[in-house]
Parts: C-alpha cells; sequence; structure tokens
C-alpha cells in the first residue's frame, strides 16, 4: 500500500499530525534592528540559522513530511498512515532537535502538536489540524514550550506500555500544569552520536548544556527589565535545571541561577 501523501494536482485533507511554531519575541526583534540599523544583519542572520536547521524536520527524500516557513512562523506535517505510531515519533524527534538547535542559538520557540485533517503545498496551509496546533500554539503552550494537544497525548499514551514516563528517555515530558511538552533537550543523546567515541561524545554534550546555559542566562539578564516575557526565560532555566539535575546530578556548573 502506497504511502499518503498532500496531492499537488487534486488538493484533498489527509489525516495529519501537525506542528505549528513560533519564534518567542521575534516580532520585538524586528523593530530593534530595523531601529538601531542592524535589520539586514539580523535578517541574514535568521535565513541562515532557518535554512539551516529546517533540513532536521525532512531529513531525507523518503520522507513525507512537509514544512513552510513564514519569518517567525512554520508549520510542519506529516501525513498519518496506519496507525500513526511512526509519524508521530519522526515529527517529535524531528521537531525537538529543530527547537534545540535554535535554542543554542539563543532562539527559543512556542508551539502546539495537533492532529487531523489538513493539507499543504506551495501556496496553502489548511484545515482543522492547523487551527487545532495554533490554538495550542497561542493560548496554551504560554511558555517556550511546544505542547501536544490532548488528542496527540492519548494517541502517545496508547503507543506507551506502562502509564509512567521513562525520564530518562522520555521525548515528552509532563508539566506542572498537567501539558505534555516536547523534551527537546533529550537531543544532546543523539547528537553527532556517530561521530564520536565515548568519551567524546560525554564532553560534547557537556558543551552543548552549557551553551544552552549561556542562551537562557543571556536572555534572563536582556529581559530582567520586563517581568512578563522574564517569566518565560525563568521557565527555560526551570526546565534547563531539571533535565540536567535528572542526567548530570552534582553538576552545579551547569545549573541556572
Amino acid at each position: 500500500m502506497s504511502k499518503q501523501k498532500y496531492n499537488e494536482v487534486n488538493p484533498e485533507l489527509v489525516n495529519s499530525v501537525v506542528c505549528a511554531i513560533d519564534i518567542l519575541g521575534f516580532s520585538q526583534m524586528i523593530l530593534e534592528s530595523c531601529q538601531y540599523g542592524y535589520g539586514n544583519k539580523l535578517l541574514k542572520e535568521i535565513n541562515y540559522l532557518i535554512n539551516k536547521n529546517k533540513q532536521c524536520i525532512i531529513p531525507n527524500k523518503y520522507s513525507q513530511g512537509k514544512i513552510k516557513i513564514f519569518t517567525d512562523n512554520m508549520v510542519v506535517a506529516y501525513p498519518i498512515n496506519h496507525d500513526g505510531q511512526e509519524e508521530l515519533d519522526e515529527i517529535l524527534d524531528n521537531v525537538a532537535e529543530y527547537q534545540f538547535n535554535l535554542a543554542v542559538e539563543g532562539l527559543f520557540v512556542r508551539g502546539g502538536l495537533s492532529m487531523g485533517d489538513f493539507y499543504i503545498n506551495e501556496d496553502i496551509v489548511f484545515g482543522p489540524a492547523l487551527l487545532d496546533a495554533h490554538h495550542v500554539e497561542s493560548q496554551v503552550a504560554c511558555y517556550p514550550r511546544i505542547v501536544l494537544d490532548t488528542q496527540t497525548v492519548e494517541m502517545l499514551k496508547g503507543f506507551t506500555k506502562d502509564d509512567e514516563i521513562d525520564l530518562q528517555n522520555s521525548k515528552v515530558l509532563v508539566d506542572s500544569d498537567g501539558q505534555w511538552f516536547l523534551n527537546y533537550l533529550n537531543t544532546i543523546f543523539k547528537y553527532y552520536k556517530e561521530c564520536y567515541t565515548a568519551y567524546e561524545f560525554e564532553k560534547v554534550k557537556y558543551a552543548l548544556l552549557m551553551r544552552h546555559k549561556a542562551k537562557v542566562e543571556a536572555a534572563l539578564e536582556t529581559n530582567k527589565g520586563n517581568t512578563r516575557v522574564w517569566d518565560k526565560y525563568v521557565w527555560i532555566a526551570d526546565y534547563h535545571n531539571y533535565f540536567c539535575e535528572l542526567h548530570y546530578p552534582g553538576e552545579q556548573e551547569l545549573h541556572i541561577d
């Protein structure tokens, strides 16, 4: 049986898993860059980072996934085949890698993940799954996290043998408000692993967490005069500290005060 895909000639809604992503504070970055004369510099940097890192969303020619980017907004979708486990795993892995790659460059994102009827081509994104994903991104996520909607959580639970999440290896975590969100720092455990010895790989993982820490600390310092925005980076700091304590207990150098 051929895999589902988005038909360019005869547009039809396809049952899909969809993620809507927004870069935190991007509008303000645009305004300030143009006000202070470095708009072209920011444009080139953002263009480079997004084009470089979007490759992890659709890593090869066999993927049926599609992506559409409009400045700070991104929509990612994969048509669902069979029970959807393969597509859900793929989007969780690939979007987490994208989120991580931007985070270590100092760009933090918020997003929503949903499932349902959807269509995408070069000119249009359409369908209720997009509306649901956007609602989760804009109304539920609140902090720089990519949150799974109820339907996606239920599907993920169906693929999990136990009720408990394996925190050491989980692609998702459950926040204090009950929302399931993408555990993007887990990306360090697959980051170029095949390129290093075990000792080198440990050093790379540690260095990446230190870089993430530095970017979060810089954002906290920059936004300390704006409580509403600063609070969002406090959330990332708490998540960073939780992750480091889970995997590197006692390593105080990794901790964000």
